[in-house]
Parts: structure tokens; sequence; C-alpha cells
């Protein structure tokens, strides 16, 4: 069993570069002329977002922090969100820093104890972990989803035609990736 609850609250930095250049995303439009480039961006950075959604992983390597409301029992697994691990920087338990937890697997990522997790005394969100998380190089099918959604978000900027859905060649992609929970 994997410890998953549901008011969890995940946050991850915010994506800081663009996940495939500007270049790609105007080759892939067969766009010669710069004057749309803010709209293309915007379209990538929105297509990488609807991506790590989909996915659940992060695309790039950023810094993590899940708060928990509590602890599981014994040595049960806490399921970590975003994808492969890259490091784990902290856990605390009511403000107190537990060690020797190790990481492992990454569909989804797994907090491993080193002994039993005990209890905890504060309210709310006691538990607080941090660490990062995201692919170091993103896969290419990731890269041609996000292609082929920044297309169809172009094509249809004024919302007519797909009616926002998804291409299906970019989830069948997708599909692959996609963490689902345990």
């Amino acid at each position: 069993m994997v410890y998953r609850p549901q008011e969890r609250i995940f946050s991850a930095a915010a994506l800081s570069t663009p996940v495939v250049p500007l270049l790609d995303l105007q080759a892939h439009l067969r766009l010669d002329v710069n004057d749309e480039d803010p709209l293309i961006q915007a379209a990538g950075i929105t297509a990488a977002a609807m991506v790590e959604k989909y996915t659940q992983r992060l695309l790039s390597v950023r810094a993590c922090t899940v708060l928990l409301p509590g602890l599981p029992l014994d040595q049960e697994p806490i399921e970590l969100p975003g994808g492969t691990i890259a490091s784990l920087t902290s856990v605390t338990v009511d403000g107190v820093a537990v060690t020797g937890c190790t990481t492992a697997g990454n569909s989804p990522a797994l907090l491993i104890p080193a002994t039993n997790w005990g209890s905890t005394v504060a309210l709310n969100y006691p538990v607080s972990i941090a660490y990062t998380a995201g692919f170091a190089s993103v896969p290419v099918d990731l890269q041609w989803a996000i292609k082929m959604i920044v297309g169809e978000l172009f094509i249809n900027r004024d919302n007519t035609g797909s009616g926002g859905k998804m291409p299906f060649g970019a989830m069948a992609l997708m599909q692959q990736w996609r963490i689902a929970s345990i």
C-alpha cells in the first residue's frame, strides 16, 4: 500500500525555460515570420503545462514541496508527485528533520523511511517533504506532443474547430508516460 492522502498539497517551481525551443515550434508550424513569436511562446508554455498535467510528470528538474496532514502507519511509503526524483532535500515532521529516508521509482516515485514513521503532534500540515523532480532531458515523444498541442492551439486560437480537445496523436504519445495512482 502507498500513502497518498487527498488533502496533500503539492507545489513545484514554475517552468523557467521553454521545453521546446521557439525555433522548433516555428519550424513545426511552418512559419518564417517572427511577428507571432509571443503567441507561439505562450502556446508552448500552455502545451507544456497540459503535458505535465496529463502525465503527472514535471518536464524539467524543479524544486518541489509536498505538505501532508499526517503520516502513514509503520514503514508505508509516501507517494511523491512529479515523476523522477533528482534529489531529496529534506523531510520534516512537526518541524523536526527526519533522516534516513530514501526514494525509489518514478511511476509514481516513493519516499521510504528507514524506520517506522511515528506520529505527528501539530495540526494542519505538520509533514513537509522538499525534493527536486523532473526529467533531466525531455523525451522526444513528449516534445512531439507539445508541438502537436501548440499546432492545435495556434490553428484554433479563435476557439473554433477542436472545441478545446487535446489532439489524439498527442494523447497517444503521452500515454506511456502517464503516472497512474496506486
